[in-house]
């Protein structure tokens, strides 16, 4: 007859053969799922501020600016530039921007001299520079300017600009208006040269997009530029007439420009 010792290690070594063929048996634990990549961000970028589509935008200059019907305009021919894009807020700004009416307004009766004599200023340098083709020439590029003040996505960034313009021009006399109208032109053509610019960074954008993610799609990444906008002439001095040859026929260059015909429309003093 066994000893009881012997039958202690008999069922010792019987419960740890159960326990190794239990564990032999038993399935083992699964690795945790492997993550899924990240996402990876693919919206089609948008044209800043609202704006359509495929819209062109003019060309660069060599400055890094975007050419306007602004460039190289004399002193007079900016002050005439401010009042038309002011007049252009008063008539597209509303709301909390309503200043920009009544400002126009009293401008253009606190200033009404200076405002006159600008105009007749660029009224002589048409006809220095084009002729009897003057008031063509000259009504062209006021429906250029106005264009390019009215465009709608630049609205919102405009109107305030324009209110602080209209505000320093009614602090001023008049006889210091000259002098102020390039940097007044400077300061209502800047929300539009950053339009511009946001608008060729989304265009730089879209091209990258397309070419990563919008295999299935086709997209205009760059528009024809807009042509270069006419150029105002230059300032003759007061007094000035045209020298006209008896009997020689009157050759006349006016510019042209592909535009959307738009009329000048003057708010009426309250």
């Amino acid at each position: 007859m066994p000893s009881r010792t012997v039958l202690r290690r008999f069922y010792a070594l019987a419960s740890i053969t159960a326990l190794a063929l239990v564990a032999g048996c038993s399935t083992p634990e699964k690795a945790p799922p492997t993550p899924p990549p990240p996402v990876v961000p693919t919206i089609k970028p948008l044209p800043p501020m609202g704006a359509v589509e495929d819209m062109s935008i003019p060309e660069v200059a060599t400055d890094g600016s975007y050419l306007t019907p602004n460039r190289g305009v004399t002193a007079n021919t900016a002050l005439w530039h401010v009042r038309m894009a002011l007049n252009v807020a008063a008539l597209s700004c509303h709301g909390v921007y309503e200043p920009a009416r009544i400002q126009y307004n009293r401008i253009l009766h606190v200033h009404q001299a200076a405002l006159r004599e600008a105009n007749a200023a660029v009224d002589r340098n048409y006809l220095a520079a084009y002729g009897t083709g003057g008031l063509k020439a000259r009504e062209l590029l006021n429906t250029v300017v106005y264009n390019f003040f009215a465009l709608p996505p630049v609205t919102k960034s405009f109107c305030p600009v324009a209110i602080d313009v209209g505000a320093k021009m009614l602090a001023m006399p008049s006889d210091q208006l000259l002098a102020y109208a390039p940097e007044a032109l400077t300061a209502l053509e800047k929300p539009f040269q950053d339009f511009y610019a946001a608008y060729a960074d989304y265009l730089r954008r879209l091209a990258e997009w397309q070419s990563r993610f919008g295999g299935t799609v086709t997209v205009v990444a760059s528009p024809t530029p807009l042509p270069p906008p006419p150029v105002a002439p230059r300032e003759v001095a007061p007094g000035f007439a045209p020298v006209r040859v008896p009997g020689a026929p009157v050759q006349v260059e006016v510019p042209t420009f592909p535009l959307t015909p738009m009329r000048e429309t003057f708010v009426p003093v309250q």
